[in-house]
């Protein structure tokens, strides 16, 4: 039997809406990923990132205190090989440019589609 794509991959999923971080959980459930942990803001995704030790971080941008943006910035400068894919709804196109600046290992917008 094959192995699913992110079959033992641990994820940690950071996102202030709760629908988002199920959809996303059940993607990446179903595609063999285990969920360790789930943030609704940027010091959330911190602290549980410092427990668990993801080897990914799935991340958006515009969170309630640091946001995204800022929390990715804090944790590029404690773990510099932190795998961080960041996620926006925003049309702004500076953002993918800012977050990959600032470390971020890739870019999801969540217009694209499925």
């Amino acid at each position: 039997m094959p192995s699913l794509p992110l079959s033992g991959k641990r994820i940690l999923i950071a996102d202030d809406h709760a629908v988002v971080r199920m959809g996303f959980r059940l993607l990446l459930e179903g595609a063999g990923a285990i969920v360790v942990a789930e943030a609704d803001s940027g010091e959330a995704a911190l602290s549980l990132y410092a427990e668990h030790r993801p080897d990914a971080l799935l991340m958006d941008v515009s969170m309630p205190g640091i946001g995204g943006l800022g929390a990715l910035e804090r944790l590029v400068a404690r773990s510099p090989k932190a795998r961080v894919l960041m996620l926006s709804a925003h049309e702004d196109l500076q953002i993918p440019s800012r977050a990959l600046k600032a470390g971020a290992t890739g870019y999801l917008s969540k217009r694209a589609e499925p």
